[in-house]
């Protein structure tokens, strides 16, 4: 069978969105495979149900999402103390996306990574030269762009902390993330000096827990306990 040809620049295919929605059909045909797999011999009508009904999951998921990087690519708001970095999304739209990641691995198993980050370092003091901890938040939230992959989501949290949701990941997934972000910083600090640090916390449902509050008291917990110890990543404790 031929090699599929690469979308053309500049196509509906080789923009973000299209990415975004080969990522998301990849990961329903993965989720197919496996409740193919698990119902072998079983009911033909049970299966065609279980998938018409994860079809329709994927598909209000996708359309959000596309929706929401096409109203992005239309106006697209500078950068300003109040707001923070525009390519972040806000705490409220989190909450919503984390119960559906919750709702998600409930009926399908789909798990996903929850990483918490808060910055550090002489580029988040408010009395430094380069801007303060917005701009150290900006600078962060533009190097989760390329440490992270299409299908996950970067949040600003009340607190001025980060989170990012990814999707199909597990705790190594979420803590590898972390490490690639650690890298673009250190990129950066050798290009121009401005040294940031991160704290990040890890957590994963359901090898955390299912509940959207647990986890995310886990993750900070984690984050400020690899903190006080001088590490920059931790992983949330297992159990209750």
């Amino acid at each position: 069978m031929p090699a599929e040809a690469p979308p053309k620049p500049g196509s509906a295919e080789g923009s973000g969105a299209g990415k975004l929605a080969r990522e998301v059909s990849s990961l329903q045909a993965s989720l197919l495979g496996k409740l193919h797999e698990e119902m072998a011999g079983g009911d033909a009508a049970l299966f065609a149900s279980a998938a018409q009904r994860l079809a329709e999951e994927f598909g209000s998921v996708t359309a959000t999402a596309v929706g929401t990087l096409w109203e992005r690519a239309d106006a697209v708001p500078a950068p300003s103390a109040e707001e923070g970095h525009p390519s972040l999304y806000r705490p409220g739209q989190m909450r919503r996306r984390l119960d559906q990641l919750i709702e998600c691995q409930r009926r399908y198993e789909q798990p996903f990574a929850l990483v918490v980050f808060d910055v550090e370092g002489p580029g988040a003091r408010e009395d430094g030269e380069d801007g303060g901890r917005e701009t150290a938040l900006a600078v962060v939230g533009a190097a989760l762009g390329d440490s992270v992959r299409l299908v996950d989501e970067t949040f600003r949290l009340e607190e001025d902390a980060l989170c990012v949701l990814a999707p199909g990941q597990a705790t190594v997934g979420g803590v590898q993330m972390a490490e690639r972000l650690l890298g673009q910083l250190d990129d950066l600090e050798r290009a121009g000096g401005l040294r940031i640090g991160i704290s990040a916390g890890v957590v994963a449902c359901p090898e955390h827990g299912s509940d959207a509050e647990a986890l995310l008291h886990k993750a900070d917990e984690a984050m400020w306990r690899a903190r006080s110890v001088g590490q920059p990543v931790g992983v949330g404790a297992l159990g209750a």
